[in-house]
């Protein structure tokens, strides 16, 4: 396996799992040195150890991952030292089982259950510098209800841990946090409808050479329930900040090693805002807004309202309810169960359920039995999909120039060259392939998108195929658009008569 080279490896799949190809994966490899006389072959390899096929498939994943080098960042000098680190903060709470369970975000918002014991956990790990920086230990981590916090109102946390990753790049630090001490009463009392409150949450990190103790200070909003609330979705991701730490060079006569102090820090949020506020200089009807650094604890509780400074808000930034009441989710088991025995025949509650928006949750398995993906169909889709993405496409130049428009502001697809554009670009070409009538239409990425948030590359794949043919909705894109203008008047002549 060593004597290819990674960059050649196209796609990589393992055996199915309780067949006699669970010990197998195979990879498909590029052979050739220009794309004319280039050949696709396709090894396969069988492990003697069943366990060591999905460390294998890992370290393929931990290939391709597109994660910029450390050690150099061409954008900075030595003269101009500054550091990037990315760090994230997860928030669980007391599960009265002897552990702690997730607690589940809405975009930057944090659902919380009041009177529940709390930990905090944050990961810090460096990713741009012209040197590695190595933390030493966690010198406090710190939270307070608001935000624009002075530092005194901090309060410091108990049974703090300080971890680190094997390659020793990436920190975690571990905190306690009782909300139920009188300090945090803004952050155990249930909030109203619509309204959210702050909370600050800081940490104090000690790295070797730096003359004083880094901080890097997280806002976020959280809305507080009862303690006996249940939630039906049960996302488990955290909450990510950019921090750009500049350093100065300070002089040190006892060691040959370079001493620095801390500069500037200043977070990608802080950076975003500052940008938002630059044009509003040129509109003198606005009033002026206070500066974040006067350190005065702005309101704790407030309306779910973000200003967008007027600017047009970009697509994937919106965000939509996943609470979902217990009757719903009982007349969605009783459905599911009804329609899992008979897949033909949809049941009669199917089609209110549907109108009342259907679980995120539960969209995967609903849209595949709404396309009536079969298991048969979707193995064959899954072996087309697969080849499909190794074939070059015409459309691909102009793919790749729309990837970064889809839901640029979704957390998935917002990274370039990260997860999310990386499959979007692969499922666009692939159905560019395989439709060769309609090709590659701008509209086609954002229904590809809204798939692969909820299922699989190949499961989107086969789900595509089944609504441009079966539902027709690839007749919206022939004949120059005809029947989609169509469309569009048909819709404005309903609304007019309502």
């Amino acid at each position: 396996m060593a004597c290819y080279k990674i960059h050649r490896i196209l796609f990589c799949a393992r055996g199915q799992l309780e067949s006699p190809e669970a010990h197998c994966f195979a990879f498909t490899c590029s052979h050739g040195d220009s794309i004319d006389t280039a050949i696709f072959q396709c090894h396969v390899f069988r492990c003697e150890i069943p366990d060591a096929v999905g460390k294998i498939l890992m370290a393929f994943a931990n290939a391709f991952r597109r994660i910029p080098h450390l050690p150099v960042n061409s954008s900075h000098s030595i003269e101009d030292p500054v550091f990037r680190f990315e760090v994230t903060l997860e928030v669980k709470e007391d599960d009265n089982k002897g552990g702690y369970s997730s607690c589940p975000k809405d975009k930057n918002c944090f659902k919380l259950r009041k009177n529940l014991e709390k930990k905090l956990i944050l990961t810090a790990q460096q990713t741009a510098g012209f040197r590695e920086l190595v933390i030493e230990r966690c010198f406090g981590l710190l939270i307070c209800p608001g935000r624009n916090v002075r530092q005194s109102d901090m309060h410091l946390l108990d049974m703090v841990s300080l971890g680190s990753s094997a390659e020793g790049r990436q920190y975690v630090i571990s905190g306690i946090w009782d909300p139920r001490d009188s300090t945090f009463e803004v952050l155990n009392t249930e909030t109203p409808k619509d309204t959210r409150v702050y909370m600050t949450i800081a940490v104090d990190l000690v790295i070797v050479g730096i003359q004083e103790p880094v901080r890097f200070v997280i806002e976020t909003k959280a809305k507080i329930f009862q303690q006996n609330e249940r939630f039906w979705y049960f996302p488990k991701r955290t909450l990510n900040e950019h921090f750009y730490v500049k350093l100065k060079e300070i002089e040190n006569e006892t060691s040959t090693e370079p001493r620095f102090e801390v500069a500037s820090i200043e977070s990608g949020t802080d950076v975003e805002r500052r940008k938002s506020m630059l044009p509003l200089s040129l509109h003198h009807s606005h009033p002026p807004t206070s500066s974040p650094s006067t350190g005065s604890m702005s309101t704790l509780g407030e309306i779910d309202d973000e200003s967008d400074a007027d600017e047009p808000l970009m697509s994937g930034s919106g965000d939509v309810s996943k609470d979902c009441s217990e009757g719903e989710l009982e007349d969605w088991a009783e459905t599911l169960a009804k329609w899992r025995l008979n897949l033909k025949q949809r049941p009669n509650k199917l089609a209110s359920l549907v109108r009342r928006g259907i679980p995120e949750a539960l969209r995967g398995e609903v849209w595949q039995l709404l396309a009536s993906c079969t298991a048969t169909e979707e193995q064959e889709m899954f072996e087309s999909y697969r080849i499909l993405i190794t074939n070059d496409s015409p459309w691909e130049q102009v793919i790749t120039r729309d990837i970064h428009r889809t839901f640029p502001a979704h957390d998935f697809f917002k990274e370039a060259g990260g997860l999310g554009q990386d499959s979007l670009f692969k499922l666009s070409k692939a159905y560019s392939v395989y439709d060769e009538e309609i090709g590659y239409c701008q509209g086609l990425s954002f229904l590809a998108a809204a798939l692969l948030l909820h299922v699989p590359e190949e499961q989107a794949f086969c789900i595509l195929v089944k609504i441009m043919f079966e539902y027709g909705h690839r007749n919206l894109f022939r004949q120059n658009f005809e029947e989609l203008h169509l469309k569009f008047y048909q819709l404005e002549r309903l609304m007019e008569v309502r």
